[in-house]
């Protein structure tokens, strides 16, 4: 007791310091919360187990390109989800477009398609054509790709 009567001011500097130090946590978990935590959680326990090479990735969007009625494909991986990119010639109807995106769930296997979501993005270089782009997602526990909803050509006025 007689340390802390004697050291009024050391002790009032610490115990403010201690404080300080507490409230800029504090704030840092607020602005900065998961920064250690991996960015996508749980949710790719096991993918070691029904991998996809990349080469395949490669192999899809070949397959796609071979199609008249394409004129670029890409695919990739994001944490789970399987996107395939496919640039369709401006004839293309909006039936043909959904055939190519079930073809395109014809590449994966049955332990793919159960562990791995498919999002499948159709669009045209003519961007006047705006009943494109379209998109397909098929989430892991469902069968097909369920499609955005279809819209009408319409003409800007400018």
């Amino acid at each position: 007791m007689k340390f802390i009567k004697k050291h009024k001011f050391t002790v009032l500097v610490i115990i403010a310091f201690v404080v300080l130090v507490m409230i800029l946590a504090f704030i840092k978990s607020i602005f900065f919360g998961d920064s250690g935590k991996p960015a996508y959680g749980n949710r790719l326990d096991g993918i070691e187990n029904v991998e996809i090479a990349k080469k395949r990735y490669n192999e899809i969007a070949t397959k796609l390109k071979k199609n008249d009625k394409v004129d670029n494909a890409t695919a990739y991986l994001t944490g789970k989800i399987v996107n395939v990119i496919i640039t369709v010639s401006d004839k293309t109807s909006k039936k043909d477009a959904k055939s190519l995106g079930n073809s395109v769930l014809e590449e994966f296997s049955k332990e793919e398609l159960a562990f791995y979501d498919i999002q499948v993005y159709v669009k045209k270089k003519d961007t006047k054509q705006d009943d494109f782009p379209i998109i397909g997602y098929k989430h892991h526990k469902n069968k097909g790709l369920t499609w955005s909803k279809d819209r009408k050509v319409t003409t800007s006025e400018k």
